[in-house]
């Protein structure tokens, strides 16, 4: 949710239709976990093909919920807000799909699901006001992966078009229709060791269940265009908008005369 004035409306549009698409992949977010261990889940209840992959509010429970992180938008544009705290939730599955090995490591494919990472406060960048609530970033995903070390302690989830399929909204972001997204988070302290049943063979079995503390960014090719103008465009729309008032009143002299 935007609280917007009308000059803020007009110079974001303009900024919108000015600023071109860039084919480069862009980091464009990243996010970092908050105190109190363990926020994500991986639960194969009954050591079988499915699991479900969640964050919790807590490191030692078992429900679904959402989880506070510190989410930083990485473009020029909301440099003067920084690290802001966002309830991050993260709702995964596995259906049918074993665990497979090469040499040292282990892999878990076919993971999808969503997150969303939601605003805790307002948030203003220039004129224009996020209230509190406002979407920093939700998405969805599918065919997305865990790998890491067997018996390791840490792993990769990693989701990358068009392999998989990723779709991303946002209030901040405007994000180029046809564009290819990825993802990447760190899977660290995880416990029990990353493996699947039978621990010492070709699995059978989604991998088993695990506790992990997750941090990651978001990417995009072309870049997403900010939702409010940058300072440099701020300061171009001004420039012009002087300049035009100044040729008014040179036209306005030269009729007196």
């Amino acid at each position: 949710m935007r609280i917007l004035t009308t000059a803020a409306i007009a110079l974001a549009a303009t900024f919108a239709v000015a600023a071109p698409a860039s084919a480069v992949v862009t980091t464009f977010a990243n996010f970092s976990a908050g105190a109190g261990g363990a926020n994500v889940y991986f639960v194969n209840a009954g050591s079988n093909s499915n699991a479900t992959f969640f964050t919790t509010a807590a490191n030692n429970t078992t429900v679904a919920a959402g989880r506070t992180v510190s989410f930083t938008f990485l473009q020029n544009a909301f440099n003067s807000i920084g690290a802001v705290n966002a309830t991050w939730t993260l709702n995964g599955t596995v259906v049918n799909t074993v665990a497979t090995i090469n040499g040292a490591d282990i892999r878990q494919s076919n993971v999808a699901g969503s997150f969303s990472f939601i605003s805790q406060s307002a948030i203003t960048v220039g004129s224009v006001t996020f209230a509190a609530g406002s979407n920093l970033l939700s998405g969805t995903f599918t065919n997305s992966t865990i790998s890491g070390t067997r018996n390791g302690t840490s792993a990769g989830f990693n989701g990358s078009t068009p392999t998989s399929s990723i779709s991303y909204t946002s209030d901040f972001l405007t994000f180029v229709g046809g564009s290819n997204y990825d993802f990447a988070m760190s899977l660290s302290q995880i416990a029990p060791t990353l493996n699947a049943l039978p621990t010492n063979g070709t699995p059978t079995r989604a991998l088993r269940t695990f506790r992990a503390v997750a941090t990651g960014q978001f990417s995009s090719d072309p870049a997403p265009i900010p939702n409010v103008p940058e300072p440099a465009i701020w300061l171009q729309l001004i420039t012009g908008f002087g300049l035009v008032g100044l040729a008014a009143r040179r036209r306005k002299t030269t009729v007196a005369a």
